[in-house]
């Protein structure tokens, strides 16, 4: 858990970069990044723990975390804009591809990133 609270905190601290074409690409590849990690625990918080078993604390952490960057970054309203546009795109894919199945993708890319936050 430590290690992605690392990996977010020091995400975040590249999203005050200066305005260069290169740095404005990147902040918002990283801000793209951290809206899809706040959108990815949202769904496993609602629909894996049918299938898995789920780190509370390391997914809660992981949330809270990212949230203060985004917040920080973009501000509260575009940061929860951001957020809850995100949390239809993950609802849709999960829609498609179901539930079981896109649970499955998301322990497969956590867990072998260092992340863990299925137990199971």
């Amino acid at each position: 858990m430590r290690r992605a609270l690392l990996a977010a905190a020091l995400a975040a601290s590249t999203l005050s970069s200066g305005p260069t074409a290169a740095q404005d690409e990147k902040r918002t590849e990283t801000i793209d990044g951290l809206v899809r990690i706040v959108g990815a625990q949202a769904g496993i918080v609602l629909y894996c723990r049918r299938f898995y078993t789920v780190d509370d604390t390391v997914s809660e952490g992981l949330s809270r975390t990212v949230r203060k960057a985004l917040d920080a970054a973009l501000g509260h309203r575009k940061a929860e804009t951001a957020i809850a546009e995100e949390g239809q795109r993950v609802a849709k894919t999960i829609a498609e591809v179901g539930a079981e199945q896109w649970c499955a993708d998301q322990r497969d890319i956590l867990n072998t990133d260092g992340v863990r936050v299925f137990i199971d």
